[in-house]
């Protein structure tokens, strides 16, 4: 069944499952879509203060994506994200797994656009329980139709 605006509330809180990362995956990622040596070359990495390589914070960012998408945006038949406000708090590690929750901020319905505005606070964190990711999602996502009136006849 799919999930509407209307069935939001405020506090709402959507736990995001979890997601493991290799250095291998970390590295792969960062080859293709963040080049920076931080995040593709270990030994390189290994002469910084962070002591060796760290998931890009777009990394970080996709994983979020993935678990949200699988935790609460595939219940909608429709939506748009309209802007986030981002915090990358920690670096993320190799052999770390990410875990996390939504919480719905607010819900302002639209009925003359069959839509409602909604803010989400959305956080990953470590396996140390520290948090790696904060974020503000803005969203416009539809409204319940309203059934169609019966006509007798």
């Amino acid at each position: 069944m799919a999930t509407y605006a209307d069935d939001l509330s405020p506090g709402d809180r959507f736990d995001l499952g979890h997601y493991g990362l290799s250095e291998d995956e970390i590295v792969e990622y960062a080859r293709r879509w963040d080049p920076v040596f931080i995040h593709t070359d270990p030994a390189a990495a290994q002469d910084t203060p962070l002591g060796g390589v760290v998931a890009s914070g777009l990394h970080t960012l996709a994983i979020y994506q993935r678990l949200a998408v699988q935790a609460l945006w595939s219940r909608f038949t429709g939506g748009i994200g309209h802007s986030f406000d981002i915090r990358f708090r920690r670096p993320v590690w190799p052999g770390t797994t990410l875990t996390g929750h939504l919480t719905v901020r607010s819900v302002t319905p639209r009925p003359e656009r069959e839509d409602a505005a909604v803010t989400l606070d959305g956080e990953l964190v470590d396996d140390r329980g520290e948090v790696v990711l904060q974020l503000i999602n803005r969203s416009v996502l539809p409204l319940r139709p309203e059934a169609p009136a019966v006509q007798n006849g």
